[in-house]
């Protein structure tokens, strides 16, 4: 009994003993442990928490005033948490207000805050944070030109003489590495003390990019970029490999288009392939669009603000990849294209374009990729009298509708479901009279293309990669003779001659986006008499123009020069200016002034005379 009696007394002892120790450990919390715990990580897992436990519905419904206002914040912020991994900006705004309310509860002193990111010394954070630091600072008084300004104050497009890691040697790259951002932080920042409302709002805007945003390029994507894409460069195989410590990995493939030019962020490091993956995914996301698998490995779609996001995976890709291409939903001119300090004579292709849009010219708008074509042709828009615009595109990217909202316009694109060609034929039934393709990449797509430039509507203005006129011509030919409109080359390229007869095309020089020329395309006669043989008493004489008329009959049926290409507006690279060159045919002159109204016919023929005399054709026209 008695023994019974003191393992009973020993268990209670102990049973005290735990619970005394579990509540020194529960009120007594050792400072080492808490700041362990506090954590961006940790806060992420905070904000989550209650935000979830905010937008909860409340089962007790209640009429009043007070009930009903705060339930419809609830509706608000839990619309907010659903868009904001989008980047929708009123929604990221909205959670980013919440999360900065529950931090500054969670921080309530600058210590606090110190122990989460070290303020103190900021030049020895993280990239990512120094990163996150100095768009902030830079934003409060650069606004929406903050990368516009730090390209041009840093020169950031400047290829650089850099330290190859692997070869020992150097090479000429354009890179923005941590020891540059370091620089510019340092500079950016003077003697400027981070205040303790600063620092809430630069753990806000971590705690927001790891939890709900686009995690590292999340800032980045909200910029006024031209683009970016990650996943493009570094090695994939270092994990297998067991090279850890390689200079560039695919986690830090992060490179930027500014002013034309592609600059790797190589401070920008997502750290795990993972994070790689469920960006990418994020990021293709928007709207209703099926999700990429195994067996539909690539995307491409458009973003809540009409970028367009190609994205592709393994299999079909060798890692997790994203391109993104920003196209601003501001207001596009030709004068905001074109004038820069250090082109002259914009005004030239500026005025050549309206009259081609007045004057209803099939026009192609051509270059490689990022030349500047989509802008230019949303910049055309603007000249284009009151019509009815049908537009087809491979994603929303144009926004004419949202650049010009009066204007009568309906855009539609493929789906997994409706092919362009469909699409095109459906749009020739909706009373258009100026037809658009956004880009003519498909053998199909050019071949409907081309019924639109002839009886479709009454003119059309498209996109293509084409680097000269020959190019164009000729691949929009090899198109229908691929798709089956035509067996015979010679047939279809007689056809596209009869389509297209103006290009614009777009290059690069010095850095900046031009117009390289506008060019007519000739079409050559097809039935210009054989010469003729005169009398000759001279054997010799009659042979030689017996030789001239079978050359010019063998001329004909095999390689017979079909069009030609003459350049109205150049522009000169040495001199960075444009300049009036060949002017227009008659037959073009007479097609243009023939569709020009009221003063615009007769401004055009002042305009010409007074740019292009020395080619004295208006004289034809006249």
């Amino acid at each position: 009994m008695v023994q019974i009696i003191l393992s009973v007394i020993a268990i209670l002892v102990i049973v005290l003993i735990v619970f005394i120790m579990w509540r020194i450990r529960k009120n007594e919390r050792p400072e080492t442990s808490y700041n362990s715990r506090v954590t961006i990580e940790s806060l992420g897992e905070i904000c989550s928490q209650e935000l979830a436990e905010d937008v909860r519905e409340d089962d007790n419904v209640n009429k009043d005033i007070l009930y009903e206002a705060n339930a419809h914040r609830k509706k608000k912020l839990a619309e907010a948490l659903d868009e904001a991994p989008y980047g929708v900006e009123k929604s990221i705004n909205r959670v980013k207000a919440a999360i900065r309310q529950i931090i500054e509860r969670e921080l309530p002193t600058e210590k606090d805050c110190c122990d989460v990111v070290d303020f103190t010394d900021i030049y020895y954070l993280d990239p990512v944070q120094q990163w996150e630091i100095l768009i902030y600072m830079v934003k409060k008084t650069h606004k929406t030109d903050t990368m516009n300004y730090l390209t041009t104050k840093y020169q950031l497009h400047v290829e650089k003489e850099v330290q190859n890691e692997i070869t020992g040697g150097t090479n000429m790259r354009t890179l923005f590495d941590a020891n540059m951002l370091a620089n510019i932080l340092e500079k950016e920042m003077g003697d400027h003390q981070i205040t303790y409302t600063e620092m809430l709002d630069i753990i806000t805007i971590l705690v927001f990019n790891q939890r709900y945003g686009f995690g590292i390029v999340s800032t980045l994507r909200a910029l006024d970029v031209d683009g970016f894409n990650f996943g493009t460069s570094g090695s994939v195989r270092y994990i297998i490999d067991g090279t850890i410590n390689v200079p560039y990995r695919t986690t830090n493939s992060i490179w930027v288009q500014l002013k034309a030019k592609w600059i790797h962020f190589s401070f920008l490091d997502f750290g795990r392939e993972e994070e790689m993956k469920r960006i990418v995914n994020q990021l293709v996301a928007w709207g209703t669009t099926a999700p990429m698998t195994e067996k539909s490995p690539y995307k491409v779609n458009d973003a809540y603000d009409g970028a367009r996001v190609t994205a592709i995976r393994p299999p079909a890709g060798e890692c997790w990849a994203v391109f993104v291409r920003k196209f601003s939903s501001g207001l596009y001119n030709k004068e905001k294209l074109l004038n820069k300090p250090t082109v002259h004579n914009w005004e030239l292709p500026s005025t050549l374009m309206y009259y081609l849009m007045r004057g209803e010219q099939t026009t192609a708008f051509t270059g490689q990729q990022n030349t500047g074509k989509t802008s230019m042709m949303k910049a055309a828009m603007a000249d284009v009298a009151m019509v009815n615009i049908r537009i087809l595109e491979m994603s929303f990217e144009l926004a004419i509708r949202e650049l010009y909202p009066w204007k009568n316009v309906l855009t539609v694109k493929p789906t997994d479901y409706v092919s362009a060609a469909e699409l095109q034929d459906l749009l020739k039934k909706t009373d258009g009279y100026l037809s658009m393709v956004g880009e003519v990449a498909q053998d199909i797509v050019a071949a409907r293309m081309i019924q639109f430039c002839l009886i479709a509507s009454a003119f059309t203005i498209f996109s293509h990669h084409a680097k000269t006129d020959e190019d164009l011509v000729n691949g929009l030919a090899n198109s229908l003779v691929a798709c089956g409109e035509y067996e015979n080359h010679d047939v279809a390229l007689s056809t596209v001659l009869d389509a297209i007869k103006n290009n614009v095309h777009l290059d690069f020089c010095k850095g900046e986006r031009v117009i390289a020329f506008i060019s007519e395309i000739v079409k050559h006669s097809e039935i210009a008499p054989y010469p003729e043989l005169k009398r000759s008493e001279s054997v010799i004489e009659a042979i030689d123009q017996l030789c001239a008329l079978q050359r010019e009959y063998y001329t004909r049926t095999t390689d017979r020069v079909r069009f030609s290409s003459r350049h109205i507006i150049e522009f000169n690279r040495d001199t960075m200016t444009y300049e009036a060159k060949e002017g227009y045919t008659p037959e073009a002159l007479r097609r243009i002034c023939s569709k020009l109204q009221g003063d615009d016919r007769k401004n055009f023929i002042a305009w010409y005379r007074e740019n292009w005399a020395h080619t004295l054709t208006l004289q034809n026209a006249a």
